[in-house]
């Protein structure tokens, strides 16, 4: 069985181009975007990511120059723009104050687990530990995807900019933090790309099943 509802969603979305900028998400809706990429899982529940929504016009045209010039970017009802820690260092012990809040722990009760998960965050290094971080922020993007399709917001996600200037224009660096991608919300506009049928591998061609 399939769900159509969630399928029909995800066949109608693609990613826009061409946004109406008249047309804005409402802040409930925002919030249930924002709130899905919270609950996102991570390595370890790490979370080593942050959500900066960007509605400041000045700020976007600033951003279009560095995403060269895409019209999404100031077109778009709201820009979430997605980044990874670069402090990760820090995120072990993050964790662990976090659990033993809310699981009414001591952190002594929990010092084999911030071992463990020193560990993995020790044994990488270098680009290997920059690589993972930013993999961890795409899990929250696809959730934030399919939950904006499912409420009917159109979407796009972004790699297709210059993140260091994106970086300094959000001040992110001086935050501990770089950008990974921007997800781009609101409501198509005129846009060239909307009844074009989708092109995806067939299920059976992407699917295996081992048993």
């Amino acid at each position: 069985m399939i769900s159509q509802e969630i399928i029909s969603a995800l066949q109608k979305r693609y990613a826009v181009r061409t946004f109406d900028g008249s047309k804005k998400v409402s802040n409930e809706d925002l919030n249930t975007i924002l709130e899905s990429g919270r609950l996102s899982p991570s390595s370890f529940g790490f979370e080593p990511w942050k959500f900066i929504v960007v509605t400041n016009p000045e700020i976007r045209e600033k951003m279009s120059v560095a995403g060269y010039g895409q019209t999404k970017i100031t077109d778009a009802s709201h820009l979430i723009v997605i980044a990874y820690r670069t402090d990760a260092d820090k995120l072990a012990s993050e964790l662990v104050e976090r659990t033993a809040i809310t699981r009414d722990k001591t952190k002594e009760e929990l010092s084999a687990f911030q071992k463990m998960a020193e560990g993995a965050i020790n044994n990488r290094q270098g680009d290997a530990k920059e690589a993972w971080l930013k993999a961890q922020t795409y899990i929250p993007l696809g959730i934030m995807i399919e939950t904006a399709s499912i409420l009917g917001i159109d979407n796009c996600p972004m790699e297709g900019f210059d993140s260091e200037q994106i970086n300094t224009i959000l001040g992110l660096k001086e935050k501990n933090l770089s950008v990974t991608t921007i997800l781009a919300i609101g409501y198509r506009g005129d846009d060239a790309y909307v009844n074009m049928p989708k092109v995806r591998r067939s299920y059976n061609e992407v699917v295996e099943t081992i048993s």
